[in-house]
């Protein structure tokens, strides 16, 4: 009984047998460049620490800016009362991708950011050093000037 399977499977296929040899490329779900990707879980602690890596707010490269901007966008979107630091944010998206990129302008809406940020932070000393970081980024790229 075992011999009708078997024999079964010895058989020559009527067809000449193709192998399939084409190349199919996968996507990646991971982005190279991870840093390019909107980081949602943004916090105030993970931008400061992004700010001091640089040397600074001012000295924080556009692309990593960018998208810490898109992760804080994506986190305070939806909420009444982060409307205007929303507006504000988007803004600053926009003045970082002009070329070329007026200082003065950015300086201002980092102004105003660090304002709202300060004075939403409350005991949180986080978003407090956050806040600062904003504010004196605008005044160094406006000479303090609001």
């Amino acid at each position: 009984m075992l011999a009708l399977p078997f024999s079964a499977c010895e058989s020559t296929p009527d067809e000449p047998v193709v192998e399939d040899t084409a190349v199919v490329e996968t996507v990646d779900p991971m982005p190279a460049d991870t840093m390019a990707a909107p980081a949602t879980d943004v916090t105030a602690e993970g931008t400061v620490e992004a700010v001091q890596a640089a040397g600074g707010l001012t000295s924080l490269p556009g692309e990593a800016a960018i998208s810490n901007i898109d992760g804080w966008i994506a986190q305070l979107d939806g909420n009444p009362d982060f409307a205007p630091v929303v507006e504000d944010l988007q803004l600053l998206r926009g003045q970082l991708q002009e070329s070329p990129i007026d200082g003065a302008a950015v300086g201002a809406t980092l102004q105003r950011l660090g304002e709202a940020t300060s004075a939403a932070a409350g005991d949180n000393a986080s978003l407090q050093t956050l806040g600062s970081a904003l504010t004196e980024g605008g005044n160094a790229l406006t000479g303090g000037a609001m």
